[in-house]
């Protein structure tokens, strides 16, 4: 796992040095940080992303179960809103997948837009952003083919009549939210076995 200063952190995140301090000790006091030849090291991520439901729980405000394509659903939130949850893990690698829709997005004219589609299969759940905005990012475009109903990269410099005859469907760019604040999200939405795999990856 990677190491860290103190000070790294403090300059990184722009925090005071003496909440970072407290921070640290507390993590190693209780297990969840080592101190390693003058640096730290995260030792139990799993534990420290299992605090955060202690005190932050993630709901929609809205679901709809709408008679659209995902593909369709996903380009009408990403106008206003940015994808999380599960939705946004889908964008950090081939972990797990989930056929719904999850947003962070608060636009009435949207909202009134799936109020009056015909009742479907395809579910969206609206989220109202809670933390901070700084957690977003652009992802970059992709295009993707289905295979017996996983999705898998494919070359973003194939020709449109190539992209047809695969059956490719052009991801384009969304917001999401980051990989740090997508496992957050869903350690608060009670998924915290969809993160996984992101976790592994990003702590092994």
């Amino acid at each position: 796992m990677k190491r860290f200063t103190q000070y790294e952190i403090s300059k990184k995140e722009k925090i005071t040095f003496s909440l970072v301090n407290r921070t640290v000790n507390w993590f190693v006091q209780h297990g969840y940080a080592a101190k390693r030849e003058g640096e730290y090291e995260i030792t139990a991520p799993a534990a420290i992303f299992g605090l955060f439901p202690l005190y932050r729980s993630l709901k929609p405000y809205a679901v709809f179960d709408v008679n659209v394509k995902r593909e369709r659903a996903l380009g009408l939130v990403k106008k206003r809103g940015a994808l999380c949850l599960t939705s946004a893990l889908s964008y950090h690698g081939d972990y797990y997948r989930d056929p719904a829709v999850h947003a962070y997005l608060d636009d009435e004219k949207i909202i009134e837009e799936l109020k009056r589609m015909p009742k479907g299969y395809c579910r969206i759940e609206l989220y109202r952003e809670d933390l901070n905005k700084d957690d977003f990012e652009q992802t970059k475009s992709a295009k993707y083919v289905s295979d017996g109903g996983n999705r898998q990269r494919f070359p973003t410099d194939l020709s449109e009549g190539q992209a047809e005859g695969h059956g490719i469907e052009k991801a384009g760019k969304y917001i999401v939210t980051n990989k740090i604040r997508t496992i957050i999200d869903l350690f608060c939405a009670n998924k915290a076995y969809a993160a996984e795999g992101l976790i592994k990856t990003e702590w092994a």
